[in-house]
């Protein structure tokens, strides 16, 4: 009868150790080599000194025990309709010092969304309208950047999509290539709090749009879509 469990538990207890890859619990630099060892990566593109590599690999499609693989097609999972994650080498450190998750699948976009709100919390950071939202939260020596978007369509059907960039704060290149766009007014909300001024004091991010707005009054640029 015990050779019949342990036979049972082994098959069960090697799945386990196979399939223990976590994004979560990464810390950087990441060893990309490793990875690559055990899992399939492909190079996409060299942009500014900046190396990336994809993946749609399920076993690498793991976040804080979340799954988030999935596919919008599933007759042709190629990466434009298919979750992915990428890792981001800084050339000149020759460092993996960031890395990206994208899902395009409605479900797990929202599952994803109050796992996220759930293990992380209230941000300062956090824009809102009916197509885009844009959150970061700053935890030890990493930036969390959560983007939702609302407008993605495939074959005609209109569908939710999120990313979450993850990166080392350190990293100056790659801090500067995701620190814009919907995310740039942390980038100057980062200028202002490195100020002499500020040095050696608790800036939070609200601390900078309360400031903004007694500048600026009401209508600020920085008050529009902000969520307090």
């Amino acid at each position: 009868m015990k050779s019949i469990i342990l036979l049972t538990l082994f098959p069960l207890l090697m799945y386990c150790q196979v399939n223990s890859f976590d994004l979560d619990r990464l810390s950087f630099p990441v060893d990309l080599s490793a990875i690559e060892k055990k899992y399939e990566l492909h190079k996409n593109s060299d942009l500014s000194g900046i190396i990336i590599y994809n993946s749609t690999d399920p076993s690498l499609l793991q976040f804080s025990g979340f799954s988030f693989s999935g596919t919008l097609n599933k007759q042709e999972q190629s990466i434009l309709s298919t979750n992915y994650v990428s890792f981001y080498k800084n050339r000149t450190k020759n460092q993996v010092n960031a890395y990206r998750l994208e899902i395009r699948t409605i479900l797990k976009t929202e599952e994803f969304e109050k796992l996220l709100e759930k293990k992380l919390g209230k941000t300062d950071f956090y824009y809102r309208n009916s197509e885009f939202s844009y959150r970061i939260w700053s935890v030890g020596n990493k930036l969390y950047l959560f983007e939702t978007n609302n407008t993605g369509r495939y074959n005609n059907e209109k569908f939710k999509s999120c990313n979450l960039y993850v990166l080392a704060k350190e990293d100056q290149l790659l801090s500067n290539y995701f620190i814009s766009g919907g995310f740039q007014y942390y980038g100057d909300y980062l200028q202002e709090k490195n100020r002499l001024e500020h040095k050696g004091k608790k800036y939070t991010y609200r601390n900078f749009v309360d400031d903004r707005e007694k500048q600026d009054g009401t209508d600020s640029f920085y008050l529009k879509d902000y969520v307090k």
